[in-house]
């Protein structure tokens, strides 16, 4: 089982029957699909499956999130890239973790997802930002 990114296994998805899920399956639902709808939100795929980036799981004042990107449409994607995460910690103790993923037709990227996670308040909590796909989380960053 590939892991999308190495994170603690205590870490769990919020929501009903949601589950984390592996680099495989993502690469299973995404792959060979056309990009038909987008914006900074979403991307909607020929057979009707969306993927949203969103918080899969937060302690207090922690959040995590992201968008999308330079989406080109009617694209098959062949290919998907996560990214090495990236930290920066400001002044405070807090540190912000960004990953970029990226999908690509051919060698061409046709879409990036910018994801980022921070562990809140002077670096106490956590936050885990993930691709969904119905009830299935990818984490790509967390902190």
């Amino acid at each position: 089982m590939t892991k999308t990114i190495e994170s603690p296994d205590y870490y769990a998805p919020y929501g009903r029957n949601a589950r984390y899920g592996t680099l495989e399956e993502l690469k299973e639902l995404l792959l060979y699909k056309r990009i038909v709808r987008w914006d900074a939100d979403y991307l909607l795929l020929e057979n009707g499956v969306k993927v949203t980036i969103e918080m899969s799981e937060n302690d207090c004042c922690a959040c995590a999130g992201g968008e999308f990107q330079n989406v080109t449409l009617d694209a098959v994607i062949t290919d998907i890239k996560i990214g090495e995460q990236t930290k920066e910690e400001d002044d405070f103790g807090t540190t912000t973790s960004t990953n970029t993923v990226i999908i690509y037709h051919n060698q061409n990227p046709i879409a990036l997802a910018e994801c980022e996670a921070d562990n809140g308040n002077g670096g106490y909590y956590y936050s885990v930002a993930s691709l969904v796909i119905g009830n299935i989380h990818f984490p790509v960053v967390d902190a």
